[in-house]
């Protein structure tokens, strides 16, 4: 007789293979349930009765324990969530300050290439301008009356 040679294992067989094993596992535990159910349906209604009690109590411990592993995980989740867009957005902040940093810089090096004054040239300006102003006040007043007694004396 000739043997029927067996295929090699990839590995995706391994995955399959566990995922058998699982379906067979829980179909199992399900005939195990439908068996028991049915002999206590038979045999006694109270212990039946006490069966589907208890499974009630264990189906909402079950539940109670995953809900709160569920809550711990999505607040972990959301903790590490906020954790990273604090950062994204120190980081984007940090960004722009010094993009506005590198735009002022250049604007002072044009505006000085082209010989615009700076601020602060302009206010040192305006108080010279100021003060020139006052020094001719202070002039116009003083030459005023000698200029009055010169025609005074011209007309005599």
């Amino acid at each position: 007789m000739a043997r029927k040679s067996r295929p090699r294992k990839t590995a995706g067989d391994g995955a399959d293979t566990a995922q058998a094993r699982l379906l067979s596992m829980v179909h199992q535990v399900w005939l195990a349930g439908l068996g028991a159910a049915s002999r206590a349906q038979h045999g006694a209604p109270k212990v039946f009765e006490e069966l589907v009690t208890e499974g009630a109590r264990v189906h909402e411990d079950t539940r109670d324990a995953a809900e709160k592993a569920l809550r711990g995980a999505f607040g972990e989740v959301q903790s590490a969530l906020n954790s990273r867009v604090n950062k994204v957005r120190g980081e984007a902040t940090d960004a722009f300050e010094n993009l506005e940093k590198i735009f002022r810089t250049r604007v002072h090096r044009a505006l000085t290439q082209l010989g615009v004054p700076s601020a602060d040239e302009v206010g040192v300006l305006s108080k010279r301008v100021e003060a020139l102003n006052a020094s001719i006040g202070k002039l116009a007043h003083v030459r005023r009356p000698v200029q009055k007694s010169r025609a005074r004396a011209a007309t005599r």
